[in-house]
């Protein structure tokens, strides 16, 4: 990676520190939503029969709201959480196609629970959070192939 940035005469290379825990923290985050989604989609019927063991009455209601929205629902999740993930794997080897499907599936993991989920509480947090990502790796995009 270091051979693709070597800078042009008065250019400086930038200090991919940021980047790499911006990465780290994308790997962790996505990979744990491709796995949990993932895993939900897979026993929805699970989830949605034993709805009763779950003791704080605040987080079943949460819970019964989200498997309300079915079981494509979470595949689709899980399906843009992978793509978030790779899109990350090429922000790490400095393609810029990295940050374009990073960029996108974040959208629309925001957009997605509006769709399928009628009174769903969007966190200010998420989108907060999801702003803040896409705007630290875009300031590495001149940077990039």
């Amino acid at each position: 990676m270091d051979e693709q940035l070597r800078p042009n005469p008065g250019e400086t290379t930038p200090n991919l520190t940021l980047m790499r825990i911006l990465c780290v923290f994308t790997f962790v985050g996505s990979g744990l939503g491709l796995i949990s989604y993932g895993i939900i989609g897979l026993v929805h019927n699970y989830f949605s029969a034993n709805l009763n063991l779950i003791p704080d009455e605040q987080n079943r209601e949460l819970i019964e709201l989200m498997l309300s929205a079915g079981r494509t629902f979470f595949f689709l999740n899980a399906a843009l959480y992978a793509i978030s993930f790779a899109g990350a794997v090429f922000i790490w080897q400095m393609r810029k196609v990295g940050f374009h499907l990073y960029t996108a599936s974040q959208l629309l993991l925001l957009i997605l629970p509006l769709l399928y989920i009628k009174g769903f509480p969007m966190p200010g947090i998420t989108i907060f959070l999801t702003i803040l990502f896409i705007w630290g790796y875009s300031g590495f995009l001149k940077f990039m192939r």
